[in-house]
This record gives structure tokens, sequence and C-alpha cells, in this order.
């Protein structure tokens, strides 16, 4: 009788329910150094956390803007940005020590601080030669493939995502809108992400996968090659429609002395048609960085 209670009134939790963790009071456990970024969804810092011991980068997210986010596009349903990051352990990837809902409700990543530059910030610098080049995109090729060995799509590819440390090591960053790479989560209508590095079967919202990483990359990597962009659209719009509906102005054109290998990797990694890109990110570093040879 006492086991039929039990199973009638919730002796034992739901192999889907996810246990209840204490929330966080991050005003005692961190003390804030200095703000290092501003988003539109969440506050980025430098932080000493006091329970870890050692400066981290502590990312709180606005609470209303998350719920309101979470209500338009089920995100509910999703694993939080820090449960997809944790799992995540990678030379190329920022480590996730902790993560959580502080007392205030906010969801909180506490990752590894990096002192470094974006890849954003190189690309404009123009400070680096072709190998120099080749070798940060391969290492950011590294990473992209430890997210999808994972069984996730990290969603917002591009080059404000990627950091570079003092030692030249690539740090891929930013799982927030980061979804696990099943079919539930590559049903067609989700068409975030960053507009200019976006896939073409992302904007028709259609079914998605890995693949639109690869776009996302490849998009990145022409810019950061060729110091152009793949399209040349002055707005939205058109940048849509010609994605949609046109083929990337030739690499080799873009930039002549590039490696005809070279530009051959980012035609396929940018092809329109997802069945024609470039089929994996683990093949993709070995490929850029042979491409020189």
């Amino acid at each position: 009788m006492l086991g039929k209670l039990k199973g009638m009134f919730g002796g034992k939790a739901s192999p889907s329910s996810k246990p209840r963790r204490a929330r966080v009071n991050l005003r005692r456990r961190f003390n804030i150094q200095s703000e290092t970024a501003q988003g539109t969804m969440s506050r980025v810092t430098r932080a000493t956390d006091l329970q870890l011991g050692r400066t981290v980068c502590l990312k709180v997210q606005n609470r209303d803007k998350h719920d309101a986010a979470a209500a338009r596009s089920a995100q509910d349903e999703r694993p939080e940005e820090g449960e997809i990051a944790q799992q995540i352990v990678h030379p190329h990837v920022v480590r996730t020590f902790d993560h959580g809902v502080s007392t205030r409700g906010e969801h909180f990543v506490v990752m590894e601080f990096i002192e470094g530059v974006s890849l954003k910030f190189l690309r404009e610098s123009g400070s680096l030669d072709l190998p120099a080049k080749i070798e940060l995109l391969a290492q950011a090729a590294e990473g992209l493939a430890a997210v999808h060995e994972k069984k996730f799509i990290h969603h917002d590819i591009g080059p404000r995502n990627f950091l570079v440390d003092r030692d030249n090591q690539v740090k891929l960053i930013d799982f927030g809108l980061a979804i696990p790479n099943t079919p539930r989560f590559q049903r067609p209508g989700n068409r975030t992400g960053t507009l200019q590095y976006m896939a073409p079967e992302l904007i028709r919202r259609e079914t998605i996968d890995e693949r639109i990483d690869i776009f996302s990359f490849g998009a990145m990597a022409y810019e950061f090659l060729t110091g152009k962009m793949s399209y040349d659209a002055a707005n939205a719009m058109g940048m849509m429609l010609q994605r949609l509906n046109q083929e990337i102005f030739d690499p080799a054109v873009a930039a002549r002395l590039l490696p005809e290998a070279l530009s051959e990797i980012l035609r396929k990694t940018l092809a329109r048609r997802k069945e024609d890109r470039w089929p994996t990110m683990a093949s993709l570093s070995e490929a850029l960085r042979g491409s020189l040879a």
C-alpha cells in the first residue's frame, strides 16, 4: 500500500525531470571587476569567483528578455546555455565551469576569462599574413567540430564569437542560441542568428542541422581571408534575396592571390544547397592547413 501511495503522489521524480538546483546569490559569490560586454539579452563581466577562487567571465541573462524570448520560440524546451556549454570541453572552446539561476531568477554562466581579441578585430586590424589567418581558422574549425561531435548546433557562428588569446589560441564562445542537433530542434521556423552569416535554409525557415554552422563558418572565413563579404547587398532584404538566389562572389576574383585549393574550400562551405556543402567541420581544419601546401 505504501508503495502505491508513493507512486500516486510523486515519491520518485520522472526520468525526464531535472533536479532542482539551489539558487545562487551572485552578489555574495562574485566580486565584479569590470564590464566586458553588454548584449541585448545578457550582461557579461570580468569577476572574481569567491567559490572557485579564480578570475572568471560571468554572463547573466536579462530575466525579462530571456522569458519573453522563451515564450516566443519555445526555448523553455531546450537546455539552458550553460547546460550545453559545460558539455563541450575542448582546447578551442571556452571552458564553462558552472551555471545556474540566481536568487533573482536570472540564468547565469561562469566561464574561463579570456584575455584576447575577436577574429573580427584581427580582420579589421589587417595585421595578419595568410598563413597566420589559415592557422586561426583551422583552430576555429576544430572548436566548432567539437560542438558538432557532442550533437549540438551553435547557431550563431561569426567572427565576434571566436576569441584569440595571448598565446594565439582560438576559443569559440557564446552558446546563447545553441540547440541540440535532434529532430525536435531541427524543425522549420527558427530563424535566429546573425544575418550576414546565415545559411539559406535558415532564412527559408526550412529544416536545419549542423550544416547551417558550416555555411556560417564559410561566410566568416571568406570575409576573414578576402576582406570582403561573400554577398554585397546594402540592406537586409537584399542580403536575404542574394543568399537565396545567387552564388557567392567568386573568392578567386575577390582575392586573386588566394591559392585555388583555398578558394575551392570557400566555395564548398558556402554552397547554397546544403547537400553540396562541405560535409563536416571535423575534416575542415586539415583541409585548411593543407591548402597552402
